[in-house]
């Protein structure tokens, strides 16, 4: 399922919000990947309120088939290579109910400075918690905005508290509703939608520059697993062009 905001001076220029909607038959994916959904479909909530009328188009995706290979996100990058080609940035959410606690520029060297440079605005009890990873690494295929890295577009994991994601409740039955810590959840949208009124009127950055695009070898499976602020990034683009 994706969702649309058109943009209305570059709307062929895109940024993207990102969540899978499947989830692993054990229980019912409430943290794995029901909480980064409704993380993404508040977001764009509040961006339709406040916001509603974005210089660039605003997307979000939730992806179908993340489980088994990625394969909602990767059948997206194959039938819109021109959302590919004008992504500015991608922000993906999916390991859990905690806050969000660490940001990786996904190997992009040069998104480094603008990415540092433009969170340092961002209020203190946002940020302060957040642990970031530059330049990082690439996605190694684990959740969907690999899908979007492997094809050279700038895509970024948004991680989230452990509360004993990966040893308890990930990929099991007791994956269930009452495993949500609400407050943490309501933490990203929430406090991300504050601020961010006075990046509106800023010129938009040349293209960001586009990793090398390797051919996929057949049957190559890629699978291995606040928002206001991001949704309406300047300085990643810039960054890497």
């Amino acid at each position: 399922m994706v969702g649309e905001m058109k943009g209305t001076q570059l709307p062929n220029e895109y940024v993207m919000l990102s969540a899978h909607f499947d989830s692993w038959d054990g229980g019912s994916g409430a943290t794995d990947n029901g909480t980064g959904t409704i993380t993404m479909l508040e977001a764009m909530r509040v961006l339709k309120l406040v916001y509603p009328s974005p210089r660039r188009t605003i997307l979000v995706g939730h992806w179908s088939g993340e489980e088994q290979g990625l394969n909602g996100s990767r059948g997206f990058v194959a039938d819109h290579p021109d959302v590919v080609n004008g992504l500015q940035a991608l922000f993906n959410q999916d390991n859990g109910t905690g806050r969000i606690e660490n940001m990786s520029a996904s190997g992009f060297p040069n998104a480094s400075a603008n990415l540092a440079r433009y969170l340092s605005r961002v209020p203190a009890d946002i940020t302060r918690n957040i642990k970031f990873g530059f330049p990082g690494n690439p996605s190694a295929g684990g959740t969907d905005h690999a899908s979007f890295v492997s094809c050279g577009a700038p895509g970024f994991g948004l991680g989230s508290g452990d509360w004993d994601y990966g040893r308890y409740t990930w990929h099991t039955n007791r994956d269930t509703y009452d495993k949500i810590s609400f407050d943490d959840v309501k933490s990203g949208p929430t406090a991300s939608s504050r601020n961010g009124r006075h990046h509106r009127s800023r010129p938009p950055p040349p293209p960001p520059l586009r990793r090398h695009r390797r051919p996929r070898r057949p049957g190559r499976d890629i699978h291995g697993s606040f928002f206001r602020h991001l949704c309406r990034l300047r300085g990643v683009p810039a960054a890497l062009s």
